[in-house]
């Protein structure tokens, strides 16, 4: 067993679900202790409760590049902690999302050793990506944690970069009434009518499906979560629902909220709109020197020809766009992420190792 897949298995059993931070926290001292022999500066952080570990080669809040991962996961059955091996595959859960990183964070840092003040370079562990990240890396950022460059294997699949992402909106929708007795209908206005109107025509400006682009790259809108009503022999008098709109960069959530809420205005003051979490859409430049390094150094490694993809989801990676902050997103073979089949390929997660140690020797030099 080699060190990365050791490390790996090992974070594997921590059962980091995001709700439960206090095993978050004990996994980042686990972390800690991995590395505290080694020349670094590291600060412990806490957002509204969620922790979150940076390790820096230099005394700086600006590193060249971050390398960036989130430690937390989803809630799984407790067999999904234990690692597996079947074939050239370690199944557990978060192995793919997305502690192969991290494992291989912490390898690089072991092999850099007493070199490490020679380079200038900086590792992020959050621990709430799974909802959103708003106290994670969007609260570092806010905090002044920057770079030229930023590494997340959050996205992507099969050594592909992921080039552009669509943005997040979700909105809390409140359509207010008027209460009555139930057989008295004429004497109220029924919320749960009012918002079915409006969604009825809400959802009729997105493209419908089946549509005719079978990658769907384009907005869309789901209704999530509708409620309302006390009894049935009452005519409510409020009634809500959770709405969640992705859009491609050809929008921004500026366009999306003026669409939306222009709608509202149709139906007088009996419909409200609230945005509760919403997240930029971006692209990225293939272009870019650092992306064009990575692309050679997997080449030059694996005789992989990088593809390219985009995602209908979001990952932390809006955090940087929203700051100008290109993003390295990729990942090797694996998949299954959030089910209980969640693995990556071995070869795979050893070869990541290789080149990220590359990449950081080659661009973070002092």
């Amino acid at each position: 067993m080699t060190n990365t897949q050791y490390l790996l298995e090992q974070l594997v059993r921590f059962q980091t679900i995001t709700s439960n931070q206090p095993e978050n926290s004990r996994a980042l001292t686990w972390i800690e202790d991995q590395i505290k022999d080694l020349p670094l500066h590291i600060s412990r952080n806490e957002y509204e409760g969620y922790h979150s570990l940076v390790i820096t080669t230099q005394k700086t809040k600006t590193p060249k590049i971050w390398l960036q991962g989130h430690l937390d996961v989803v809630p799984g059955n407790p067999s999904d902690f234990i690692p597996t091996i079947k074939g050239n595959r370690l199944f557990g859960r978060g192995t793919f999302d997305m502690k192969f990183a991290i494992a291989s964070y912490i390898v690089l840092l072991k092999s850099l050793g007493d070199n490490l003040p020679e380079y200038d370079f900086g590792i992020m562990i959050t621990c709430d990506e799974e909802i959103g990240g708003n106290n994670g890396v969007k609260a570092l950022i806010e905090d002044g944690y920057l770079s030229k460059v930023c590494v997340i294997p959050d996205g992507g699949e099969d050594w592909k970069f992921q080039t552009w992402a669509k943005g997040i909106l979700q909105l809390r929708v409140e359509a207010k009434g008027k209460a009555t007795h139930g057989s008295r209908t004429w004497l109220g206005e029924n919320a749960i009518i009012h918002l079915a109107d409006f969604l009825k025509e809400l959802v009729a400006t997105f493209p419908t499906e089946p549509c005719n682009d079978k990658i769907h790259a384009h907005d869309t809108i789901n209704v999530g979560v509708i409620s309302g009503g006390k009894a049935a022999n009452q005519v409510p008098d409020l009634a809500s629902a959770i709405l969640d709109v992705r859009f491609t960069p050809k929008n921004t959530k500026e366009k999306m909220l003026k669409k939306i809420e222009g709608l509202a205005k149709k139906f007088s003051s009996k419909i409200c709109v609230e945005e509760v979490i919403s997240g930029v859409s971006y692209t990225v430049d293939m272009n870019n020197p650092y992306l064009k390094s990575f692309k050679k150094i997997v080449k030059d490694e694996t005789g992989i020809t990088m593809g390219e993809m985009f995602t209908h989801g979001s990952s932390d990676a809006r955090f940087f766009a929203e700051k100008n902050i290109p993003t390295i997103l990729m990942r090797p073979r694996g998949g299954g992420h959030h089910s209980k089949n969640e693995w990556i390929n071995i070869k795979d997660l050893e070869m990541f190792s290789v080149i990220i140690e590359k990449f950081i020797k080659e661009h973070t030099s002092i």
